[in-house]
């Protein structure tokens, strides 16, 4: 009987580690030989302060916590992100019930070009813009605290969106 249980837990541990999981993502062909990547500081096109370097950590973080990449020096690193927050736009989520001219919850989106460079080389491997909403709500007396939130959110949002874009063949 102890014979069968360790021959059938074995059994299943062959088959689960077949299945295909892996840590990290998977990378698209273009990154195939990269493992180490360094973000630059983004510029910032816009007139809201701070704007790049909450773009940049963003960044940072999510390419770091993804697991695909591991970040490194600038001149040790296989790839270098480097990008601009190009604009903001503000548009209308949703306008108050009372009066349709005020928008009760305002939508911040932030727009942003980047690229990959192959660090040795200096080769452009992509070129590419990304884009995500944060919303706030334009009511009370903290909306400068929640329109910072907002930003922060789609700044997160965007950083997202380029670490699939880099993870996903």
């Amino acid at each position: 009987m102890k014979k069968s249980r360790v021959l059938l837990v074995g059994l299943l541990a062959a088959l689960v580690s077949s299945c295909g999981y892996h840590l990290g993502g998977m990378k698209p062909d273009y990154m195939e030989n990269m493992n180490t990547f360094c973000v630059e500081v983004f510029e910032n096109n816009t007139v809201q302060p701070n704007v790049g370097m909450l773009m940049t950590t963003a960044m940072a973080n999510e390419l770091q916590s993804d697991g695909t990449y591991r970040m490194a020096p600038r001149n040790e690193a296989d790839f270098i992100l480097k990008g601009t927050v190009t604009h903001i736009t503000r548009e209308s989520l949703r306008t108050n019930t009372d009066d349709t001219y005020v928008s009760s919850e305002i939508g911040l989106v932030v727009h942003v070009d980047y690229q990959i460079i192959e660090r040795k080389s200096g080769k452009v491997l992509r070129k590419n813009e990304a884009s995500a909403t944060g919303s706030y709500f334009n009511q009370g007396v903290n909306t400068v605290s929640a329109m910072d939130t907002a930003l922060s959110y789609a700044t997160r949002l965007v950083a997202e969106e380029i670490t699939l874009n880099l993870t996903a063949p």
